[in-house]
């Protein structure tokens, strides 16, 4: 049984009318966060501590993943944005792990539905659609940041959309490109040679991506694509490498309640582009255990994520405001 079996599908083929418009992205309805309107505050896990963070002149653009899954339509429409319970839940889940260390801008777009990614004929132009925002939101995005560098943060669809607008739109500009330092491409595979950049390969460096897709330790998955010409970055150690990490390097998972716990319980391995987690024989952790993390490929690993961007930047003496 697939995932949108249990959700209301598209009834009919894909009608480009129903869509035939442009957003505007300095309407701030279309935006689901943005550091000048909102407080990153509110998205932060009620038990960060914060006494070493500190604000990098950086600016993250983040892609949210799918939330379209029970619908009659290919694309959201615009009155999907309003207080959306599901796509507040990926920025407290996800990009929140930035938040009061770079600006962050959110953008609401039409994404397509769920079901696109089997229905491929009309699941394209849904594709299409939603992409069509993101490139005018990104392009809005880099003509009002504070400063010159930027990053792109997404996941599952965001990181689907945020490969074509490497490829086709900041790879085709030589200064744009030198300003996108790092990206954060999870929960999709990546295959080598596919995008204009190259994938990070240690904590360090910079002008690269990252990316990984979290399984249950020995699991290959059927529907999902893997093998050696596919990357993956360990988000516990942040290497390349094939080598289990020791449960005491990592620091936390993020629940649903924004509470972070869970501390040195988890161990990773980078294995044929996928990301094998093992979980420990503790009876809370293991009402979690899945063949599949991908909802959770942020939150296993929010903590390590975010102190690896602060060395990462501190490192390479990105300044700080």
């Amino acid at each position: 049984m697939a995932i949108w079996d249990d959700y209301s599908n598209p009834t009919s083929d894909f009608n480009k009318s129903y869509n035939d418009f442009e957003l505007d992205y300095s309407d701030l309805r279309n935006w689901a966060f943005r550091s000048d309107v909102d407080s990153f505050y509110e998205i932060l896990p009620k038990n960060h501590q914060i006494e070493n963070d500190k604000l990098f002149n950086v600016s993250v653009f983040y892609i949210h993943p799918t939330t379209l899954y029970d619908s009659s339509n290919w694309n959201a429409d615009t009155s999907y944005f309003n207080n959306n319970k599901a796509i507040k839940l990926c920025i407290e889940n996800q990009v929140s792990v930035f938040a009061g260390l770079a600006d962050i801008y959110a953008p609401h777009y039409r994404e397509m539905h769920i079901y696109s990614y089997t229905d491929t004929i009309n699941g394209y132009k849904a594709f299409d659609i939603a992409y069509q925002d993101v490139l005018s939101a990104f392009q809005y995005f880099i003509n009002h940041i504070k400063g010159q560098n930027f990053i792109l943060v997404s996941h599952s669809q965001g990181t689907n959309h945020a490969k074509r607008l490497i490829k086709e739109y900041i790879s085709m500009d030589e200064v744009l490109s030198s300003r996108l330092i790092l990206s954060y491409l999870i929960g999709m595979d990546i295959k080598r040679n596919e995008l204009p950049i190259s994938c990070c390969e240690n904590p360090h460096e910079l002008n690269c991506f990252l990316t990984w897709r979290s399984f249950n330790e020995s699991y290959y998955p059927k529907k999902w694509k893997y093998g050696n010409n596919f990357f993956s970055t360990n988000p516990i150690n942040f290497k390349t490498d094939s080598i289990w990490t020791n449960k005491k390097e990592h620091l936390g998972v993020l629940l649903p309640n924004k509470k972070i716990t869970f501390k040195k319980s988890l161990s990773v391995v980078n294995e044929s582009g996928l990301l094998w987690v093992r979980l420990p024989n503790n009876f809370f952790i293991k009402k979690y255990k899945s063949n599949s993390y991908h909802k959770a490929d942020f939150n296993l690993f929010w903590p390590n994520i975010r102190l690896n961007f602060i060395n990462r930047l501190s490192s390479n003496n990105l300044s700080s405001n």
